[in-house]
């Protein structure tokens, strides 16, 4: 539960997918980025959210 999806109370419509859909983007870049601990890599981001807009190549 990185992400802590148990708290969310977002049960209907679109936004359950959404949120899945969003979530699952997130640990796809993380891997593709090299980091293999989804929560090492959570915690690494929360924490230096300049790092992630680097290895994301949105910087010059």
């Amino acid at each position: 539960m990185t992400f802590d999806e148990d708290a969310c109370r977002a049960r209907t419509g679109s936004l359950p997918r959404a949120l899945a859909t969003f979530r699952s983007l997130a640990i796809s870049l993380v891997h593709l980025a090299g980091w293999r601990n989804n929560g090492a890599a959570h915690d690494h981001h929360r924490n230096h959210p300049a790092d992630a807009i680097r290895e994301l190549g949105l910087t010059g």
